[in-house]
């Protein structure tokens, strides 16, 4: 090699430098032709960099195109099939999302199986996640194919029936190889269960794929009503909201984007620590995204009487003994200039959701103390709250705060929906 040779910037870091530089084009143009030489990485950040507010004009729609124009790879399909979903940059089509993860699962794409493992537990009867023979099978070939969160579905599926699939049991300890950040405590607590007995044996038959239809109205219909417990500014809960398998799957994918909570100046625009809040906070970008957290995040939108498009990015909220949220508002003030930017760009936060992702903690209540509200809920459950009043106005009455964990770890799934996408 000659002396004078030079090792080309990594697309990613130099994409990360041209836009913290305020090179935007050029950041989104190194990214575009990286995804097209199949980088599924940089395809990842061109979506989360396209969908920012800085991005030019028709970024979104671009990016889109250049996922789609992509080699056919199982991450650069998981990322196409969430583009479709969301309408991200395009007409959005769950169904067809959804038809494509289903036709890659069949074809033994593990991410692909995956998803469609998990959201087949909420093909439900009404009252609890679907039983082994529909969703059961499907975890199966999905751990068999090398997916840990499969393989963590599976074990929490043991848990809630009482007995442990053959397949779960052997492959446990490659979850606990995987750095799964569930796997020591789902592996401590099925240790001891009995054996159930086995669906098949491996490689007989393949599975029983569910169909794109009705695994959307799954999807859009959640298994129990909303309950009002306030009219004004209105509070609602939901029961069994989320299977935990599927609450255990948002809060490991967002494990590894947990920092301490911050806050963004509304003067500077940068972020400093939350005086409010002591927590760790992880947001997840579209580039994070996959059918299984969309379908999350749609349904927590419907909750709130809201679109996915609506909501600002589903955030996992993280508090170790001690920890609160202080008493606060979520709708924004025109305190400075960014601020004032993006309420004319979107509007105010008009409606808040949550959803309890864990049971292993105790305190940590959500509290309106102008409203003598406490609510908790169980591993699952969901609350959803008005944050304006009936002119579009901040509600004061909906000054809320999280009190203090006692003991264990809370984990819980916020939304912000805002007046536009």
């Amino acid at each position: 090699m000659s002396n004078d040779s030079k090792t080309l910037p990594d697309p990613f870091d130099q994409a990360l430098l041209d836009w913290r530089n305020g090179r935007y084009e050029a950041a989104l143009a190194g990214l575009r032709t990286a995804t097209t030489g199949g980088d599924a990485g940089c395809a990842s950040l061109l979506l989360q960099m396209s969908a920012d507010p800085s991005a030019p004009a028709g970024a979104k729609p671009a990016a889109a195109e250049t996922v789609f124009s992509a080699p056919d790879t199982p991450p650069l399909r998981r990322h196409g099939a969430f583009i479709r979903a969301s309408g991200y940059g395009v007409t959005a089509d769950p169904a067809a999302a959804l038809a494509q993860r289903i036709e890659a699962a069949r074809n033994g794409d593990a991410l692909a199986m995956t998803e469609i493992a998990l959201l087949s537990a909420l093909m439900t009867d009404g009252a609890a996640p679907a039983d082994p023979p529909l969703c059961g099978p499907l975890l199966e070939t999905a751990a068999e194919a090398g997916s840990a969160a499969a393989i963590a579905a599976l074990l929490r599926l043991a848990l809630e029936t009482g007995r442990i699939s053959p397949v779960a049991r052997r492959l446990a300890p490659a979850l606990g190889r995987s750095g799964h950040p569930l796997a020591s405590a789902l592996i401590t607590a099925t240790t001891a269960l009995p054996e159930a007995a086995a669906t098949a044996p491996s490689g007989t038959a393949a599975p029983d794929w569910p169909a794109a239809e009705p695994l959307l109205a799954a999807i859009l219909e959640p298994a129990a009503p909303a309950e009002t417990i306030h009219p004004a500014p209105r509070v609602a809960r939901s029961t069994g909201f989320l299977p935990a398998m599927l609450c255990d799957y948002l809060a490991a994918q967002a494990a590894s984007l947990l920092k301490p909570a911050q806050v963004f100046d509304p003067l500077t625009g940068q972020p400093r620590p939350d005086p409010y809040r002591q927590s760790l906070t992880a947001a997840l970008p579209d580039g994070a995204m996959d059918l299984v957290l969309w379908a999350i995040k749609m349904r927590m939108a419907m909750l709130a009487g809201g679109t996915f498009d609506q909501g600002e990015p589903l955030a996992v909220l993280l508090y170790r003994p001690g920890d609160q949220y202080r008493p606060h508002v979520d709708y924004l003030s025109d305190t400075g200039p960014v601020t004032a930017a993006d309420l004319a760009r979107r509007g105010q936060r008009i409606a808040t959701t949550l959803v309890r992702l864990n049971q292993e903690f105790s305190g940590g209540a959500t509290v309106f103390p102008r409203l003598d509200i406490s609510w908790t809920g169980a591993s699952g459950d969901a609350l959803s709250f008005a944050n304006t009043d009936a002119a579009g106005q901040g509600d004061p009455m909906s000054l809320h705060a999280g009190e203090p964990v006692q003991a264990g770890v809370k984990i819980l799934a916020s939304l912000w929906l805002r007046e536009r996408a």
